[in-house]
């Protein structure tokens, strides 16, 4: 098991493409995506420019799978000029 959280800083005046996008984003890997077990993102509650991406996955080759897909190049495409930079995307390890 595998698990991650994706943090996306959006420029002033983009939050709101960038949230339609990761929800779009999250419909598309529920459908599609078999080994993702997560895949919720967050806004938070006191600044609309940072949208947290909580992601798990059975095996950390699902991750990688995940990346190439099209609809996460599709994604990042879309955010690429919303962002203020990569996202920040901190790795877990389960405990069970």
């Amino acid at each position: 098991m595998i698990g991650l959280v994706a943090v996306l800083k959006t420029k002033p005046g983009m939050e709101e493409k960038v949230a339609r996008a990761a929800v779009k984003m999250a419909e598309a890997v529920r459908k599609e995506e078999k080994e993702c077990l997560l895949y919720d993102p967050f806004v938070v509650a006191d600044n609309p420019s940072e949208v947290y991406i909580l992601e798990k996955y059975t095996r950390a080759e699902a991750l990688d799978e995940h990346r190439k897909l099209p609809h996460y190049l599709a994604f990042r495409e879309e955010i690429k000029d919303a962002i203020t930079g990569p996202p920040q995307v901190t790795m877990l390890k389960s405990l069970e």
